[in-house]
């Protein structure tokens, strides 16, 4: 090839520069694409996306579960049939009590502000038959053991154990405590959350789920 068939440095660039555009534009109109599912779906909505994707790891062992004004962290955990979990329920709101319940079928009949509400707040509550073992506890407000099979470490004053509605540990602010089992054969998703001040809690979007694999 001879010297006058060679482009010039300016030719060059100028022959380059549409297809770099192209490329700053794709990549500009994927991120905008992104920033709007955000927006438009909601933060919930693409992480849930993600999940279903990529997975979640199995958690097992001590596992630190956080209650705020109005969410957890975190707030979708998988489990395995036959693992042992103890989890560190924690109530990190200064002002707010806060529960944890788990189970399937909530009862929304009865969300509403004022007026009679059910006793049970799931259809079918998960720990029902589930050897657990309560420790630790720390500004207890309540608990209600439904029907777990439950082994309490210390004075069960601490507990102040109460009777009706599902398995729930109901904290103050501040107040945490250690629930210990094996993963029952239950596998599939379930879900959780707070039912406090009449399911205003749970309504407002404390709540999480969880997915058992099979063993």
């Amino acid at each position: 090839m001879d010297n006058d068939s060679k482009e010039t440095p300016e030719e060059v660039s100028a022959s380059a520069s549409p297809e770099w555009s192209r490329r700053q534009f794709l990549g500009g109109t994927v991120a905008l694409g992104v920033v709007g599912a955000v927006a438009l779906l909601g933060r919930s909505t693409v992480v849930d996306a993600a999940r279903g994707i990529f997975g979640s790891p199995v958690r097992s062992g001590r596992v630190p579960l956080y209650a705020y004004d109005y969410y957890y962290v975190p707030n979708y955990m998988t489990w395995r049939v036959g693992d042992r979990m103890d989890i560190i329920f924690q109530n990190q709101s200064h002002t707010h009590w806060h529960e944890w319940t788990m189970g399937r079928h909530v009862n929304e009949q009865y969300f509403q502000a004022f007026g009679e509400l059910s006793a049970d707040a799931w259809r079918v509550d998960f720990w029902d038959g589930v050897p657990v073992t309560l420790s630790d506890p720390y500004k207890i407000d309540n608990f209600v053991p439904h029907d777990a099979l439950v082994t309490y470490e210390g004075p069960r004053s601490l507990y102040n154990i109460q009777s009706g509605g599902d398995f729930s540990p109901t904290l103050k602010p501040g107040g945490s405590l250690h629930i210990a089992f094996t993963v029952p054969n239950k596998p599939g998703i379930w879900d959780f959350g707070c039912f406090v001040q009449e399911y205003v809690h749970y309504r407002t979007g404390m709540r999480g789920k969880v997915h058992i694999l099979p063993a």
